[in-house]
């Protein structure tokens, strides 16, 4: 078989096979977001008009369906290819709360199915990443009992792949969520200031074994959306801003 042959052939398989999610990349500020080979391209405001290009032709627009008054949206930088023509294209939903000396953004992570010619519909939602400072001094000597470690900081980042193996349908996908608090044995649930004073062993990232997880996700035909092989937990701490 000649290299064009071969090439050809390649791509066609990774066509009907799709296998991994491509990063998206903007060219600048304001414009939208792209494959590397420049075909697909994925914009969209923050009050949730979304569109999807293929080589600056419109192949889908949809409105983001808001869930609480302030969320706001944008497009995540992510995109899987599938059989048919058909994508998976994230969108981030992202809420905010202003604290007295502390801050959080909490984005979840909205998976949109767009197939040619028909809407594009919601398939499966989860967090996919958070940043939570909450305030944990007010005087010296309360600074001094957290050895200056004067923010109680929760972290919450994921990874969303395609599961290996040849498929029919719509891939497998698999949702891996880690979760990390500092200092230890913080909770937003308690009064840091109630815990013993801290120690050096004590200023390190704790994983949240009860909000750290991985599912995998297969799609239901019936319901039209992803399922995960196990519920997801609530972890508010993590996903409520």
């Amino acid at each position: 078989m000649s290299p064009f042959l071969m090439i050809a052939a390649a791509a066609a398989a990774a066509s009907a096979n799709p296998s991994t999610f491509e990063a998206l990349t903007q060219a600048g500020k304001d414009a939208p977001l792209c494959t590397a080979d420049g075909d697909l391209c994925v914009s969209g405001t923050r009050d949730g008009a979304f569109t999807v290009a293929r080589k600056d032709k419109t192949v889908a627009q949809w409105t983001a369906a808001k869930s609480e008054d302030d969320d706001r949206f944008r497009p995540l930088p992510t995109l899987l290819r599938l059989k048919g023509g058909g994508l998976l294209v994230g969108v981030g939903v992202q809420r905010t709360q202003m604290y007295s000396g502390g801050n959080a953004e909490v984005i979840f992570q909205r998976i949109m199915l767009v197939r040619p010619g028909k809407p594009a519909v919601t398939v499966f939602e989860a967090p996919y990443s958070s940043e939570i400072s909450i305030r944990a001094c007010f005087d010296e000597k309360d600074a001094k009992q957290r050895l200056d470690a004067c923010s109680d900081e929760y972290t919450l980042q994921s990874d969303l792949k395609v599961e290996p193996g040849e498929q029919s349908g719509l891939p497998n996908l698999s949702l891996s969520v880690l979760s990390n608090r500092f200092p230890r044995g913080v909770s937003r649930n308690a009064d840091s200031l109630a815990m013993p004073a801290l120690t050096q062993d004590d200023l390190i990232d704790e994983t949240d074994a009860a909000c750290t997880y991985r599912r995998t996700l297969a799609f239901d035909a019936a319901a039209g959306a992803y399922k995960p092989s196990a519920p997801l937990p609530a972890c508010s701490e993590y996903t409520v801003p």
